[in-house]
């Protein structure tokens, strides 16, 4: 009998064990207690969700990342996600809902300046930061003392275009076409003023609306000038392509330039005779860095396709990546966190080296790129 409750009690000693180790935690690994929460607004749907998935991606691997390591301070950081839809209006909302429901203090997001621009005021009065991976419109400097971005302002690349336009094309009459959007404008105006400044007659000024798909009207007072340089400036590659389609069909042949929107990777392969010729302006970006490779692969494997605008996925990667090191330095403080990002200089991050200026601005450089039989070149 003795024997016999040994046996049992033996037993029963090594499945409770058993159980035990099944419930400990992967080696290396520490359960994580409680979360950050922050708000992710992008537009997911609509032409614009083009960029606002990728960097949906490119924020989920960075918080994945975080995460696994043991998340910040001990906790899990956790996203809440918006479609703020690429317009004022649908950024406006979700900030509100991002503060006033979830109380976030850092919202990542919009991928376009006009949702940026509509969230901004929500976010400055409540003293919650948005970073946005990138709005680029010059604007945004000015949005507010809570307001950074990842990405480079347009004062920027205006200026790059209009230099290139006049002193490498020799251009000395421009014509533009430009979206009425808060990014496109923000080009159009920069180039304007600039290429002006070096002399430079801009011969047509064109603007379509963001629902319009018909540009003939606009095409035809352009070739009716004459323009020997037309700098374009979409708000989504859909639209830009029908431009361009249309720009053709009516004949015009003079040096196309644009910005960073037609010139994605996938856009390009996707598109190569339509493309054929175009210049464009955006901001170095070398995917062969170890964290870009590194991050880059990752999304090939998750996503199963080819990255469609990498640059962007590594501005919202690392916009996440500096969020987590401020929350982990200063706490879930938002006035901390802004001193923090004021701070930020010569951050390693998949996007480069990033050091924010006065305004929350990253200081980065552009690139002038043409395509040729299907491939991007870059020219300077």
């Amino acid at each position: 009998m003795r024997k016999t409750i040994l046996t049992i009690l033996t037993l029963l000693l090594l499945i409770l064990s058993a159980c035990a180790v099944q419930q400990e935690p992967a080696e290396g690994k520490k359960e994580l207690v409680g979360s950050y929460k922050i708000g992710v607004m992008l537009p997911l749907t609509g032409d614009a969700a083009a960029y606002g998935l990728s960097e949906q991606r490119g924020i989920k691997i960075a918080l994945d990342e975080i995460n696994s390591k043991g998340g910040v301070n001990g906790k899990k950081l956790e996203a809440i996600y918006e479609d703020s839809k690429c317009n004022p209006k649908d950024g406006n909302a979700a900030a509100q809902k991002l503060v006033n429901v979830d109380k976030v203090k850092v919202i990542v997001g919009g991928a376009c300046s006009g949702e940026t621009l509509g969230a901004a005021p929500i976010t400055e009065a409540n003293k919650v930061i948005l970073i946005s991976p990138t709005a680029s419109s010059p604007d945004v400097t000015n949005a507010g003392d809570f307001v950074f971005r990842t990405y480079p302002t347009d004062a920027y690349a205006g200026i790059i275009a209009a230099n290139y336009a006049y002193i490498e094309l020799k251009a000395r009459k421009a014509a533009l076409v430009t979206e009425s959007t808060d990014y496109a404008q923000g080009l159009r105006k920069v180039f304007k003023e600039n290429f002006a400044k070096l002399g430079g007659e801009v011969v047509a000024d064109e603007t379509y609306n963001p629902d319009d798909t018909d540009f003939r009207t606009q095409v035809t007072k352009v070739k009716s000038t004459d323009a020997d340089l037309i700098y374009i400036v979409p708000q989504t590659p859909v639209k830009g392509l029908l431009l361009l389609k249309q720009i053709k069909e009516l004949g015009l042949t003079q040096p196309l330039l644009t910005a960073e929107v037609l010139i994605g990777k996938k856009i390009v392969i996707d598109n190569p005779t339509e493309l054929e010729g175009l210049y464009g302006v955006e901001f170095k970006f070398d995917e062969k860095t170890p964290k870009a490779a590194a991050l880059l692969l990752e999304y090939k494997r998750i996503s199963g396709e080819e990255p469609e605008f990498p640059s962007f996925i590594a501005t919202a990667y690392d916009a996440v990546q500096l969020i987590a090191d401020a929350i982990g330095q200063q706490g879930y403080d938002s006035e901390k966190i802004r001193d923090y990002l004021y701070a930020v200089k010569d951050y390693n991050g998949a996007a480069g080296k990033i050091t924010m200026d006065e305004n929350g601005d990253p200081i980065m450089e552009y690139s002038v790129k043409k395509i040729k039989n299907g491939e991007l070149i870059i020219l300077e």
